[in-house]
């Protein structure tokens, strides 16, 4: 039994010095090998103190060949689980990688959309901005109408048509809607009731020029009221309130676009 001792024990160290010994300093060990020699040493340890201890005919030098043999093994197996479980972090970070090199790709292509429209002609008193799938034209009320009045003013359709040549040539297929905005300043000296009133006589207003005077479908439009209670800006000054009455013309997102998830 000595001589199959032997060949054990020279097995055991052939396998360690293989471990250790198969790179250069230059060339790191794998996860694999890096388990193998750490395996191989502690293994080697704990068999020479297993057979130390137990009343085996067995000396420290081949109780340490046992270990080096099971540890060289169970390290390997553990350096090759580590090895897979790093190549799934690498594939997984240049998935992401990728995926935020293609979203910088679509907010840059966004905003040289967002530039172009900004510089056709007419929109030089209307902001274009693209907020959550809608794209949004916002124009100050000052621009439509005179004060306290809901009629539009001949020089606010010069304004108007150039958003809507945008929208139709762009986005001919999208529904519109046209939200009307007041400061928080209470209603005193016209004829309406409250500021509701007027920011949805002022939104109809612009429908109706849409309808009746651009032939643009009626089901493609909405009207909606928003009073002073959608403010961009705090309406505590005079320059803020200017800012915050305003009709913004809005041109939803694709139909196909939008998905509603179920619960």
């Amino acid at each position: 039994m000595n001589w199959i001792k032997n060949i054990f024990f020279l097995t055991a160290v052939s396998l360690s010095l293989i471990s250790t010994g198969c790179r250069s300093a230059k060339i790191p060990l794998t996860p694999a090998q890096q388990g193998a020699v750490v395996g191989g040493i502690g293994g080697g340890t704990v068999g020479a103190l297993w057979a130390h201890n137990s009343n085996r005919n067995m000396g420290g030098l081949e109780g340490a060949g046992y270990g080096v043999v099971a540890g060289v093994a169970a390290g390997a197996l553990l350096g090759d689980a580590l090895d897979e479980y790093a190549g799934e972090k690498a594939d997984n970070l240049q998935d992401k990688e990728s995926l935020i090199d293609s979203l910088q790709r679509q907010l840059s292509a966004a905003e040289q959309e967002l530039t172009r429209l900004r510089s056709q002609p007419g929109m030089e008193n209307v902001q274009v901005e693209s907020i959550n799938g809608q794209l949004r034209f916002t124009i100050l009320n000052e621009v439509l109408f005179d004060a306290g009045k809901a009629d539009l003013k001949q020089s606010s359709k010069t304004t108007l048509d150039s958003v809507l040549a945008v929208i139709e040539k762009d986005f001919n297929d999208r529904e519109i809607c046209v939200e009307g905005h007041t400061d928080s300043d209470p209603i005193r000296k016209s004829a309406w009731k409250d500021n509701w009133e007027l920011s949805y006589n002022r939104s109809i207003a612009v429908v109706n020029y849409f309808v009746n005077d651009k032939l643009i479908a009626p089901e493609r439009l909405k009207a909606v009221a928003c009073g002073e209670f959608h403010p961009v800006v705090p309406d505590d000054s005079a320059a803020n309130k200017r800012l915050n009455r305003r009709a913004v013309i809005v041109v939803m997102p694709a139909k196909d676009s939008i998905t509603i998830e179920k619960k």
